[in-house]
C-alpha cells in the first residue's frame, strides 16, 4: 500500500479513499471481533455453499430465538441479608446456560428484580441497600406495591383468608410479589428464589412454549418433555389422581404431544402427610422456581381469587382451602403462591400447566419416601448410607417405607440420589445456603452427599467471576471425610479436605 497512498491520484480519487477506508473498517473489524464469533461466521460460510437447509439452521442457531426474563424477590431488606453475593452467583449460572455463552442453548437472558415499596414512583433505589446491591450485580429493578391489599379482601361465611393472609407461610401476603412475573414484557418469564442455582439449560421447556405442537421444532420439543414431566402429572392426566396409572394404556407421548404450555412447576411432597385422606391430591406448590408465560388476563385472575376471600380453614384435603377444594391448611404457605397456584395449576387452568420432575428441576436433595426416623410425615429425613447404619442404635438404623407422592414406586423421583449432572436447577433450601460455609465433614444420609455436590457446583459457578479465582489451601490444612456418589448409587467415603474438595477453599473451616 506504501506505493498507492504515495499516489496523490489515489488519494484525490473518491473511489479509491472509499475502498481505502473499507479495507481500514474491515481490519479494525476483524481485529476486535470476538474470536468465537469470527470462527462462527466462518462455519456459517463454508456450510451455507453446499446445503440450503443446512444454512438456515445455522443462521438461526447463531442468535437467540428469544430474551428469557429471569427474576427474583425482595421483600424485606434486614441487615442479616447481603444479596449481593447470591444474586450475582445465580446470574452467573443463568448466564453460563443461556445464549450466547452455553453452546447449546438458544434463548438469551435478561434479569429482574421485585423489591417490595410502599411507594414505587418515589423508590430510588440507589438510597435502599439491597436494592444498590442488586443493582450493581447486574440486576434490573423493578419495584413493587402490595399485590393485593388485606382490607379490600371480601369476607364470605367462614372464610378466613382476610385475617390470616398476613401471617401465612414464610411471609405472608408479601410472599405474592412473586405474581408480579406475569407482568414481565418477556414471551416468556422465570421466578426464582435467591437460594437456587441453575445447572443445564432450560431449552427444552422454552421450546415447547414458544413452537406450536403442529411444527416440526413443536413436535420434537412435546417429545423430548415426557423425560422432564412429573409421573404425578402423567398420572393426572391419564387416570385422573396423581398416585394412579394410566387406566387405558395412553403412553406420555400422545399425552403430551399437542400440548399447549403456559406454565412450568414443581412441587413440594414434603409438606404433605400423605397417609392422611386427599393430601396427596392437594398437593402445593415449590415456590422457589415458576416458569411461566406473561399475561396480565392471568395476573388479574390470580388477583381477584385474592380478592373473592374464598378460603376456607382446616387441614384436610376435602372442603377446605381454596373454594373448599381441598389445597388447604395442610399446605405450608397455603394462602399465598404454594396453595393459591397449586389450586390454580390444578383446578383452573389444568390442560397448560406442567408439573416437572422435581429431581430435574428444583432439585432440593430430598428423601421421596417417608422414613420411621419421625413420627411427622413431614419430617425430610435422608436415606442412611451404610457406612452410617448402626443396628444398636435406632438412631442410625431407621428405614424408609411409604412414598410422599402416594405411588407404590417412586425411585424415578428420589432427588438425594440424583445426580447434578442430570439437573437443571438445584434449590439450597434443604441443602443450606453454601454462604454459611457450614461443617462439611457430617457423613450420615444420601441427602448429604448430593447436598455437597450441589455446594461445590455453587462455588464453582463462583470461581467462573471476574476476580474470583480459587483461594490457596494446602490439601493437609484439614482432615475430613469426603465422599462422593458412585455410579451404581453407593458411596465412596475416604480421608482429605473437604473444604477444598467442595467449596475449592472459599470455606476454610466451619
Amino acid at each position: 500500500f506504501g506505493t498507492i497512498l504515495s499516489n496523490m491520484i489515489f488519494l484525490n480519487n473518491p473511489t479509491y479513499r472509499r475502498l481505502l477506508i473499507a479495507i481500514a473498517f474491515i481490519s479494525i473489524t476483524i481485529r476486535n471481533w470476538d474470536d468465537k464469533e469470527l470462527l462462527r461466521a466462518f462455519r456459517n460460510a463454508s456450510v451455507s455453499s453446499t446445503d440450503n437447509a443446512s444454512t438456515t439452521s445455522s443462521i438461526i442457531s447463531d442468535g437467540p430465538i428469544t430474551t428469557v426474563a429471569y427474576a427474583i424477590s425482595i421483600t424485606s431488606c434486614s441487615h442479616k441479608l447481603n444479596p449481593f453475593d447470591p444474586a450475582t452467583v445465580l446470574k452467573r449460572s443463568i448466564e453460563l446456560n443461556s445464549w450466547p455463552k452455553h453452546p447449546k442453548s438458544r434463548y438469551a437472558s435478561e434479569f429482574y428484580v421485585f423489591i417490595k415499596t410502599s411507594n414505587a414512583k418515589q423508590y430510588n433505589h440507589i438510597a435502599d441497600r439491597c436494592g444498590s446491591l442488586l443493582s450493581l450485580a447486574g440486576w434490573n429493578i423493578i419495584p413493587q406495591e402490595e399485590q393485593v391489599y388485606q382490607g379490600l379482601i371480601k369476607e364470605p361465611p367462614e372464610s378466613i383468608l382476610k385475617n390470616n393472609i398476613g401471617n401465612d407461610g414464610c411471609c405472608g401476603d408479601s410472599e405474592l410479589i412473586k405474581l408480579a412475573t406475569y407482568k414481565l414484557p418477556h414471551d416468556i418469564a422465570v421466578h426464582l428464589d435467591l437460594d437456587t442455582l441453575v445447572t443445564n439449560p432450560f431449552d427444552e421447556l422454552y421450546n415447547v412454549m414458544h413452537f406450536p405442537p403442529d411444527t416440526e421444532e413443536g413436535k420434537q420439543a412435546r417429545q423430548q418433555l415426557v423425560e422432564v414431566v412429573a409421573p404425578t402429572d402423567l398420572n393426572r392426566r391419564s387416570s385422573g389422581h396423581p398416585s394412579r396409572g394410566s387406566v387405558n394404556g395412553t403412553t406420555a407421548q400422545k399425552l403430551l404431544s399437542n400440548i399447549v404450555v403456559d406454565a412450568f412447576y414443581t412441587k413440594d411432597y414434603n409438606m404433605i402427610s400423605p397417609h392422611k385422606e386427599g393430601h396427596v391430591e392437594h398437593v402445593g406448590v415449590q415456590g422457589g422456581f415458576l416458569v411461566v408465560r406473561p399475561s396480565m388476563l392471568t395476573y388479574l385472575k390470580l388477583r381477584d381469587m385474592v380478592y373473592s376471600g374464598e378460603f376456607y380453614g382446616g387441614h384436610g384435603g376435602k372442603m377446605t382451602g381454596w373454594y373448599k377444594s381441598g389445597y388447604g391448611k395442610h399446605i405450608w404457605g397455603s394462602m399465598t403462591i404454594q396453595g393459591l397456584l397449586g389450586y390454580y395449576f390444578d383446578h383452573v387452568d389444568r390442560e397448560h400447566s406442567v408439573e416437572l420432575n422435581r429431581c430435574r428441576y428444583n432439585n432440593i436433595a430430598d428423601n421421596a419416601r417417608v422414613s420411621s426416623f419421625s413420627s411427622n410425615a413431614k419430617f425430610p429425613r435422608g436415606t442412611l448410607i451404610d457406612q452410617a447404619r448402626n443396628a444398636s442404635d435406632p438412631r442410625y438404623n431407621y428405614k424408609d417405607f411409604q412414598c410422599r407422592d402416594g405411588r407404590a414406586n417412586c425411585d424415578d423421583v428420589d432427588c438425594q440420589r440424583f445426580s447434578i449432572e442430570k439437573t437443571r436447577l438445584v434449590h439450597y433450601t434443604y441443602c443450606k445456603s453454601p454462604l454459611k460455609c457450614n461443617e462439611c465433614n457430617f457423613m450420615e444420609t444420601y441427602k448429604e452427599v448430593t447436598c455437597y455436590a450441589f455446594i461445590k457446583e455453587w462455588f464453582r459457578v463462583r470461581s467462573t467471576l471476574t476476580g474470583e479465582d480459587k483461594p490457596h489451601m494446602e490439601d493437609d490444612a484439614f482432615s475430613t471425610n469426603v465422599q462422593w456418589m458412585r455410579e451404581d448409587g453407593t458411596v465412596d467415603v475416604h480421608q482429605g479436605n473437604c473444604y477444598k474438595e467442595y467449596t475449592m477453599g472459599f470455606c476454610q473451616g466451619n
